[in-house]
């Protein structure tokens, strides 16, 4: 098992590539938001995130992001297990800790073995889903939906947006639903919403992550934030994932 420590500023980005060996993705502190196989996932604190190997992903940071990442040798991993989410226990949270500080683990010495064993036992993907939203095939809502993400369109209507992806609203509700499942309206919300996560795990506070994202007060932001992610903003803010 190797490890890697990578503390990123607000605006990093990774582009799209791949590693030989599966990975395990952590924020110590912030939350990873990763686009791989058509989605886009967001993982809060507490949370870890799976990719198996060879697999294309990439990153973006709107925020301040300490990423711990574990990689695990190919014979050691499920090979049919796809992208997922693990809940990050107290005890792996400090596994994965020191891991980073070893640098990697040694399975012919006997307690980096027996940590290895630990972590694996450790990660079963039994955690509530977080926002994974299935990227739309069509480029004109595509288009629409990476408007979706920018803070900068909070407050502007809906129909002003698809005209300006080059499509109806019309167009939009009919391929948003055929092609991710959802209504354009409600993906629009969760992108939202996402990256409100995102940025209330870096720093931001409450009250400025609801005006960002276009609520009219608090309450508002946060009962809506509670709905998509089963727990409340103050929550993604501490790093305890606790049901509201």
């Amino acid at each position: 098992m190797r490890s890697l420590a990578v503390d990123y500023a607000a605006g990093g980005r990774e582009e799209s590539h791949t590693h030989a060996w599966p990975q395990f993705l952590y924020a110590r502190r912030g939350a990873i938001r990763a686009e791989i196989d058509g989605r886009h996932w967001i993982v809060p604190t507490r949370r870890g995130l799976w990719i198996p190997a060879r697999t294309p992903h990439r990153f973006s940071m709107s925020s301040r992001l300490q990423l711990r990442t574990l990689y695990f040798r190919p014979d050691q991993a499920d090979p049919e297990q796809g992208a997922g989410v693990v809940p990050v226990s107290g005890l792996l949270h400090e596994a994965i800790l020191r891991v980073c500080d070893q640098g990697a683990l040694d399975e012919r010495v006997d307690y980096d073995r027996c940590l290895g064993t630990l972590i694996r036992g450790e990660i079963r993907f039994d955690a509530p889903t977080p926002v994974a939203l299935l990227q739309p095939a069509d480029p004109r809502a595509q288009r629409l939906a990476r408007m979706f993400f920018s803070p900068a369109e909070a407050h502007v209507r809906l129909e002003a947006l698809c005209a300006r992806a080059g499509l109806s609203r019309r167009t939009a509700e009919r391929l948003f639903q055929a092609e991710c499942g959802l209504s354009p309206a409600h993906w629009r919300r969760l992108a939202v919403l996402s990256e409100s996560l995102v940025e209330i795990a870096g720093g931001l506070s409450i009250d400025q992550a609801a005006v960002k994202a276009g609520y009219q007060s608090r309450t508002a932001f946060s009962e809506a934030f509670s709905l998509a992610f089963g727990f409340p903003p103050s929550a993604a803010k501490r790093g305890v994932l606790s049901p509201s």
